[in-house]
Order: structure tokens, then sequence, then C-alpha cells
């Protein structure tokens, strides 16, 4: 009995997996390497980003109330390495404070936009340059943010956010 098998010899076969093999190694190479390029790209955009908000700082030096005006003034000197935005407006990007008594009870969070919110009445506008101090004078009578109900002699806080840029402290006496 003769029987006629015939098969692929096993040079053939080597060639086809060595084939097969360069083929998977060639997509999985492309597939990794935009993967890769992604990831890359995503952690690029946050070290800038965080590395602006680090390198942005402001130190509130004093911040001095004259009762009878109803103004705050703030000095602030920008001791990081961007310039810091004081936005006096609405929309966003905006300077934001928060407010405390001297219980740390918030009196009032609100931006420096004007009507029932504190006016910048100088000093807010245009970026605070690198070393730069700037006197920031604020005009609370008739806002959301008047301490006029306040006892004398007591120490209200502050918080202010500039623009997300960075923010800062500090505290003056009624």
């Amino acid at each position: 009995m003769a029987t006629n098998k015939r098969a692929i010899s096993p040079i053939i076969a080597t060639i086809l997996i060595l084939m097969m093999v360069v083929a998977a190694a060639g997509g999985m190479f492309y597939w990794i390497t935009r993967v890769q390029g992604q990831q890359q790209g995503g952690v690029e955009s946050y070290q800038g980003k965080l590395q602006t908000t680090i390198a942005s700082s402001i130190a509130i030096l004093k911040a001095n109330y004259n009762d009878s005006a109803q103004n705050l003034t703030i000095y602030a000197q920008n001791i990081g390495n961007n310039p810091i935005p004081t936005t006096a407006g609405t929309t966003y990007p905006t300077t934001e404070w928060i407010v405390f008594d001297s219980n740390q009870k918030s009196i009032c969070s609100s931006n420096w936009g004007g009507s029932t919110n504190p006016t910048c009445a100088s000093g807010c506008g245009t970026d605070i340059s690198i070393g730069q101090i700037r006197q920031i004078i604020l005009s609370l009578s008739g806002t959301s943010c008047s301490i006029s109900s306040q006892p004398n002699s007591s120490r209200i806080s502050f918080t202010i956010d500039f623009s997300g840029k960075t923010a800062a402290s500090g505290s003056f006496n009624k």
C-alpha cells in the first residue's frame, strides 16, 4: 500500500513562523510607540502646568484697614518666577478672596468685581511683575465683605487666590 502524503518541508515551516513573529513584533512596536507618545505628551503638559504653579509665589507684606473710608490696603510682593495676575473682574480668571473674623468664621467669599463685591480701587488689572511690590486698595464699603459690624481691635484674616496661579494669606486689625 502506497500512501501519498504531502507536507510542507521544515524549511518552509520555519520561514513562515519567522514571518509571523516579525509581523507581530512590528505591530506591537507600532502600538507601544504610539501609546508611549500619548502618555509622554500628557505628562509633559502636566509638568508644564505644575512648574508654572510651583514657580508662582506671592507674599503679603502688610495689610492696613482704614475704618473711616472702609478701605483695605494690601502690600503684596511677587517672590516667584512668574508674573501674578490681579484681575478685578467677574469672569474667569478672577482674583478671589475669603475673609475671616477673629474666630476664623468666614465673613465673605467673593471676587474683586465690584457691585456687591469689593471694588479694587487701585493696583488691579495688570500682572505683578517678578520681584515687584504692589499696593492694592480695596473698597469694602457697602459690599458683602464689609467688616464694619466687626468689633474694633479685632483681628481679621484673609486668603487671596490670584486667578488660580498662586494664593497668599494675611491679616490686619480693624
